[in-house]
């Protein structure tokens, strides 16, 4: 397994591991820990009193598993309210790109309002691990998470719930903050809620959208994931997301659905 999905080439190039690969091609990148990378390059860019609320994270195609550049531009800057985006060229093509709300937090705002549509799940205790065995062959991906299911997720069509604990940083000797390790865990959603067998169909996310009234404060996230499908080749993904302490928001991805090309 590698250390980190990315190595920090310079001061905006990154070179990606194959804890990054796509399970859809192995030469391709996993749009979870490519959102975390852009997602990390602009919260640099913040105050210590300001949090990201909403992400939209748009994939302009297939992201090559090969160095790029990050560029991270101010679209609305602001005291209390600011949109910032950040964009993933591979190249000399952009491949992705998030937009992100970022709210100045204040003190005296001090309730706490939560409303789960369910209790929060347990953390089960570790098991053996297999986070998606439909697909035909192996990927460094799910081996750079931690996977403990509550339910469904064990190669069987259906809503599935599973805690997911990021086992190795973003960026190498990088510590990865919270949102980023909600980001590279958030574009399986998915994957774990399929509704089609993963070796006959592709079901790829062209989008990620994020919307959080907090970050997660410890290590651990929960994806209550569904998905749900047109029957004319268009799907939608909707999860809920908690961490140990409640519920943070939720990850939303439209879904292009479609037969695998059968192997020569």
């Amino acid at each position: 397994m590698s250390d980190s999905f990315y190595r920090r080439l310079g001061p905006s190039a990154f070179e990606p591991s194959r804890a990054t690969e796509s399970p859809w091609d192995q030469s391709l990148q996993h749009g979870g820990p490519s959102a975390a990378l852009l997602l990390g390059e602009i919260e640099k860019t913040l105050s210590g009193q300001s949090r990201i609320t909403g992400a939209q994270i748009d994939f302009f195609g297939a992201i090559p598993r090969t160095a790029g550049t990050v560029e991270v531009r101010t679209l609305r800057p602001g005291r209390r309210v600011r949109l910032d985006a950040a964009t993933l060229t591979i190249g000399g093509r952009v491949v992705a790109e998030a937009r992100c709300w970022s709210m100045a937090t204040s003190t005296g705002a001090d309730k706490r309002v939560e409303h789960p549509t369910v209790s929060l799940p347990a953390l089960p205790p570790p098991g053996p691990e297999q986070p998606f065995p439909g697909f035909p062959h192996a990927w460094h991906y799910p081996h750079a998470i931690e996977w403990r299911p509550v339910h469904g997720n064990s190669g069987q069509p259906g809503p599935a719930a599973v805690w997911t604990r990021v086992r190795v940083p973003v960026v190498e000797g990088e510590v990865a903050s919270p949102l980023q390790r909600l980001a590279v865990v958030a574009d399986s959603a998915n994957g774990i809620s399929s509704e089609l067998a993963l070796d006959s169909f592709l079901f790829v996310p062209t989008a990620l959208q994020l919307s959080l009234h907090r970050h997660p404060v410890d290590d651990w996230v929960l994806l209550d994931a569904r998905t749900s499908l047109s029957g004319d080749g268009i799907g939608t993904t909707v999860a809920d997301l908690w961490d140990l302490t409640g519920t943070l928001g939720t990850a939303t991805q439209p879904l292009l659905v479609q037969p695998r090309t059968p192997a020569p």
